[in-house]
């Protein structure tokens, strides 16, 4: 039977607010996002110490979920807790969104069986390094996979390319893709140049260099040292006064700063602690960068876009889908250093990138704008 049009939906993740990684921001964006549509919408999640058990987050009822111990005792009373919730509120609910493939997904799929409820449940992490993938390296991995292929749920991608990996380890499951959506007002182009060197000056960048951005964890797969050297050594053969700027925290953090100071650039790269506050940067820089090994589809990437940005990144994940060769940016192989020595000089050589950034912004609009991608989870909660 079809659910009326205001049928709610509970979205189960095993941490939210105030952890911010790409899932739990996605989760809160798309629920606010919802809830402006007219759906009903309330957050299950784990209880922290020092949170209230039940909260509003921009209009958004959370429920912090009861559990106990560490480890696989924590496991077990969260989702024993979970599943009680399900049951108890069943009447005020038509769909189960839970946000990762973990074990909490796997006891919003079971409830959903047997209280005849509509599931999604939205696949993380990027091609080979993904939840998927790694589950599949271990025993209870690979019977938590084969508790998915016979519970059955409606899975999510965010790109095609992770789609065809789901269905490679999952078998002929029901696989959409829906990518992630971005809050278009929020992120979007300084007003005015004289917004946009007020904005540098804040940052503690220079004013009329040509700045590069990089927004997210400073991690192994985002292969940022390398980065660094290949920018270090092609910036230096122009004429231009380039910024390299990083927004992040990781274990690649050290790595960064020695090949800085190897290649003589410490005073053109700056790295910034992470701030869930990043608007101001995007809105000051002039390209986005994202040199990853694998990616699903990045929330900076889509931001970063949304504000005017046009991208330098690898060809991977959802990137080849939100990034157009030589329209709004410039892709290369993760892998191939002189491909990306040519996309940085090309990028160097540029003397207006404004044009791409319009592109960019426009792609973000129209394409990954978090209205039309609630309106595509508001279909799909329906039609599971």
């Amino acid at each position: 039977m079809t659910p009326p049009a205001a049928a709610g939906v509970v979205m189960v993740s095993a941490s939210f607010n105030p952890h911010i990684g790409g899932a739990e921001k996605q989760a809160l964006e798309l629920s606010v996002a919802l809830r402006a549509r007219g759906m009903p919408v309330l957050v299950a999640t784990r209880r922290l110490s020092g949170f209230p058990v039940e909260e509003e987050i921009r209009g958004v009822p959370v429920h912090r979920l009861w559990r106990a111990g560490t480890g696989l005792i924590d496991a077990a009373t969260f989702l024993a807790s979970l599943s009680w919730f399900l049951f108890r509120r069943r009447a005020s609910y038509a769909a189960i969104h839970a946000h990762l493939a973990g074990s909490p997904a796997l006891a919003a799929a079971l409830m959903g069986r047997l209280l005849d409820k509509r599931v999604v449940v939205k696949l993380g992490g990027g091609a080979g390094i993904g939840e998927l993938a790694v589950s599949a390296k271990t025993p209870a991995g690979r019977i938590k996979l084969k508790l998915f292929t016979l519970l059955r749920p409606r899975f999510i991608a965010v790109a095609q390319e992770l789609a065809d990996e789901a269905r490679r380890y999952l078998g002929p499951v029901s696989v959409e893709v829906v990518p992630n959506g971005v809050d278009v007002a929020c992120y979007k182009p300084a007003e005015s140049v004289e917004k946009r060197l007020e904005l540098r000056r804040a940052l503690g960048w220079p004013e009329k260099a040509l700045i590069f951005l990089y927004v997210g964890r400073l991690s192994p797969e985002k292969r940022l040292p390398a980065f660094t050297q290949a920018w270090a050594e092609a910036s230096r053969r122009v004429a231009r006064d380039c910024f390299l700027a990083m927004i992040g925290a990781g274990p690649e953090e050290s790595a960064i700063r020695m090949v800085a100071d190897y290649t003589r650039c410490k005073e053109r790269i700056k790295i910034h602690a992470p701030t869930a506050e990043v608007q101001a940067a995007y809105a000051a820089a002039d390209v986005f960068v994202l040199p990853s090994i694998s990616e699903g589809l990045s929330n900076a990437l889509l931001e970063a876009l949304a504000s005017g940005l046009p991208a330098l990144a690898s060809r991977v994940g959802g990137t080849p889908e939100a990034v157009t060769e030589g329209l709004s940016g410039f892709l290369f192989s993760p892998m191939d250093e002189s491909e990306l020595n040519a996309k940085l000089a090309r990028v160097l050589q540029d003397p207006e990138l404004s044009a791409l950034g319009r592109a960019a912004r426009q792609t973000a609009v129209e394409r990954f704008s978090l209205e039309k991608v609630a309106e595509r989870y508001e279909s799909l909660y329906r039609a599971v």
